[in-house]
This record gives C-alpha cells, sequence and structure tokens, in this order.
C-alpha cells in the first residue's frame, strides 16, 4: 500500500520560502527518485506544504536520509517544520 509524507513547513521569511521552493522544484525528482508523486503547494508567502507519495513504507523510510539532508544546513530558513505520515487512502489523477 502507497504510503505518504505531508510537510508543513513555516519559512523565516519570504526570501526564504522562494529560495528553498524553487530549489526543491528543480531537484525533488532526483533527490527523492522512489517517490510516485510529489506536489508542493505555496499556502501563503511564507508557508508550503508538501506532499510525496511512495509505493510502500519501506520506500518511504529509505526517503528519511534524503530528507534529513535537505534539511541540514538551512536550519536558519525554517520557523517551523511539521511532518504528517500515514497509509494513502487515495490517489485519483484524471487521466489526460
Amino acid at each position: 500500500m502507497s504510503y505518504a509524507r505531508i510537510n508543513i513547513v513555516e519559512f523565516n521569511s519570504e526570501e526564504f520560502a522562494k529560495a528553498e521552493i524553487k530549489d526543491f522544484a528543480s531537484s525533488a525528482a532526483a533527490e527523492f527518485p522512489e517517490a510516485e508523486i510529489i506536489v508542493s503547494v505555496a499556502t501563503g508567502a511564507e508557508s508550503v506544504v508538501i506532499v510525496s507519495v511512495y509505493p510502500d513504507e519501506d520506500a518511504f523510510e529509505r526517503s528519511a536520509v534524503a530528507r534529513a539532508a535537505r534539511l541540514k544546513g538551512h536550519e536558519e530558513r525554517f520557523k517551523n517544520v511539521e511532518v504528517l505520515e500515514g497509509e494513502v487512502a487515495l490517489a485519483h489523477v484524471k487521466p489526460n
């Protein structure tokens, strides 16, 4: 069963938010190669919600190393990072 991580991130400034969101958009697929879906939603000038879905809990657990590496060294940019996780109950993607 698919497993997801939801990151709710508040930044210390709008500039930090813009920089981190841009950097994540350009490197997320390479940093998290096992993720089936990655969605980043800017929810305000200084906040973002990121949802990543993995094929199973094992793949989710393996991604923890990359997640820790992404956060390390940028602590001053984050006001708060809340993380939720769980089994995916629905993943609907409208076909083209």
